[in-house]
């Protein structure tokens, strides 16, 4: 029996003018093809809500560049030492949070510094780089990483307590069974899910543009991939509309992220104790949200659905399937990473490299 109770407990704790786009009175109707509005989403406004993505990714950029400025690299010079200044940087932990990093490149923490300094502009037995290693050369300032971090920290962080807060506002984001409940009735979908939506939706935008200007890895096509497909899912699962469970995969996406970039700072700024702690956390949660509960109930939420009556395999719904089992896959590969280089740490063994220039 499907449930009619109403699905929002708590209200956006602030509001939006989301009805308020002048500019559109000027803009020709937006064609979509039948198979993207095959479950029609009552409660969703073209062009209007397809403008907010773009809107918000603009809305990132522009924060990204006053926080940088004010307040990233302020904070940066008050926190990290300076180059060549004495480090207290483990080269265990240093090595094993560098090595999961999605923003550091060539060699990891004790090649890179040589254990000199902090920034350790010099190697300890320099070498002359191929044209492929300089092109994956990031800058080896620890106080333009320490920007970097705090930058994503600030995105998946918001992101994240959006996601958290939907958890006490819906009554559905922790039961998978009632994800799919009067899909495409309206009303379903609130302000809150819309404003989760494009934040996360625009976030992941802005990232996949700028992620070709940051440092490249061997894992970097992966990376590419894995944003390009999760655009895709996020925006199919708005039209359609599978708006809770594409909630709880953002949710469980974004949820470790910010531990993670909260490691990387506590590295740059010699907080090593505190570095191991958070990297150890961030382990753990990855692990258990996205090797674990994604596969487990979100992933085989969506394949009972697709297949409940023997649908056939070559439809939209089974192909946004096949894209979850993909971002799985990618998950699992980012795990293997994670756990050979929290154990080279712990054997206290060292890392001669990052695993993903191998």
């Amino acid at each position: 029996m499907q449930s009619t109770s109403a699905t929002t407990s708590l209200p956006l704790p602030f509001s939006l003018p989301f009805s308020f786009y002048p500019i559109t009175n000027y803009l020709p109707t937006i064609p979509l093809p039948k198979f993207l509005i095959k479950a029609e989403n009552p409660d969703i406004r073209l062009p209007e809500d397809l403008l907010d993505f773009v809107w918000f990714a603009i809305g990132w950029a522009i924060l990204h560049v006053v926080l940088l400025k004010y307040v990233f690299e302020p904070l940066a010079r008050y926190l990290v030492p300076p180059p060549n200044a004495p480090t207290k940087a483990d080269p265990k932990v240093a090595d094993a949070i560098e090595g999961c990093s999605s923003s550091t490149t060539s060699k990891s923490a004790p090649k890179i510094r040589a254990r000199k300094g902090a920034n350790g502009i010099s190697a300890a037995h320099p070498h002359k780089k191929t044209s492929r290693e300089l092109a994956r050369l990031p800058p080896v300032d620890d106080r333009t990483k320490f920007s970097l971090s705090a930058w994503k920290l600030v995105t998946y962080g918001a992101s994240t307590v959006t996601g958290l807060y939907i958890i006490l506002a819906e009554d559905w984001m922790l039961r998978p069974g009632t994800y799919w409940e009067q899909v495409g009735q309206p009303g379903r979908m609130s302000d809150l899910v819309k404003f989760y939506y494009k934040l996360g939706f625009s976030s992941y935008l802005y990232q996949f543009v700028t992620i070709f200007f940051e440092p490249k890895q061997r894992d970097f096509p992966v990376m590419v991939t894995h944003h390009l497909v999760t655009l895709i899912l996020m925006f199919l699962s708005y039209m359609w509309p599978y708006y809770r469970v594409g909630c709880a995969i953002l949710l469980l996406h974004d949820c470790s992220d910010p531990i993670m970039e909260a490691a990387k700072m506590a590295l740059y700024s010699g907080k090593t104790r505190a570095a191991d702690a958070l990297f150890a956390a961030f382990a753990a949660v990855f692990i258990w949200t996205r090797n674990w509960i994604f596969p487990v109930y979100v992933i085989r939420s969506c394949y009972d659905w697709t297949f409940q009556d023997n649908a056939s395999l070559l439809t939209p719904a089974s192909a946004a399937v096949a894209f979850l089992l993909l971002l799985e896959a990618f998950h699992l590969y980012w795990a293997s990473l994670i756990l050979k280089m929290a154990k080279k740490a712990i054997l206290d063994k060292g890392v001669s490299d990052d695993t993903r220039n191998h």
